[in-house]
């Protein structure tokens, strides 16, 4: 079964180069979830410590509610608490360190990875659409013009909008560009793929917490 659909003029794509965008973008969102996941997750030190402070609390509470026949046995075991909320405090601490200085480094690490495509793909569309076929095909409504770039840039912010007017990214994408409004930029696949691989990692992320 085929969508009805207009046809899209397009006048120049480059389908290696938005394969190899796609598995790239896709392989380092991949990874920086990986090693985000990694480095928040709770130690198997740290659940153990948690455990350990579960059943002494446990304990401690017998003990309380026997009354001051218990009071040695009590202090004991709150003096356990107090150690064992102090180790897992420190730990907490630690880990907690560790997700800022992780994010920190995969924030500069995504920014150089980010400017090597832009400067891979400098002045040059991955897609780019047709202005003389949209016309010919009347996909640019009734506008009067015998400039193929403005009925190319028409058509293609109908196909875009929203994000042709308040995509701050894609605005980005296209700097260097010769036909800004009528193209695509390699960050704009890339930043695509990213965006798709992080929902789909959300999803199964979700379902193993059930």
């Amino acid at each position: 079964m085929v969508v009805p659909h207009s046809e899209i003029p397009i006048f120049s794509i480059r389908p290696t180069d938005i394969l190899l965008l796609l598995v790239f973008g896709s392989l380092t969102e991949v990874l920086h979830r990986i090693v985000a996941h990694r480095t928040k997750r709770q130690s198997p030190a740290e659940k153990a410590l948690r455990e350990q402070l579960r059943v002494v609390r446990y304990q401690t509470n017998k003990k309380r509610a026997l009354g001051p026949s218990a009071f040695v046995e009590t202090s004991k075991l709150e003096r356990i608490v107090l150690n064992k909320e102090k180790e897992l405090k420190a730990i907490e601490e630690k880990r907690s360190q560790d997700v800022k200085s992780m994010e920190k480094v995969m924030k500069y690490t995504m920014t150089l990875l980010n400017l090597v495509v832009f400067l891979m793909y400098y002045g040059i569309p991955i897609v780019e659409i047709d202005g003389l076929r949209a016309s010919e095909l009347g996909l640019t409504g009734n506008l009067q013009s015998d400039d193929h770039a403005q009925h190319a840039a028409t058509f293609w912010k109908g196909v875009m909008f929203p994000l042709s007017y308040i995509g701050i990214g894609t605005k980005i994408s296209r700097i260097g560009l010769v036909n800004k409004a009528s193209s695509v930029g390699a960050l704009s696949v890339y930043w695509s793929s990213q965006a798709l691989v992080g929902k789909v990692y959300e999803c199964f992320e979700a379902l193993s917490f059930r």
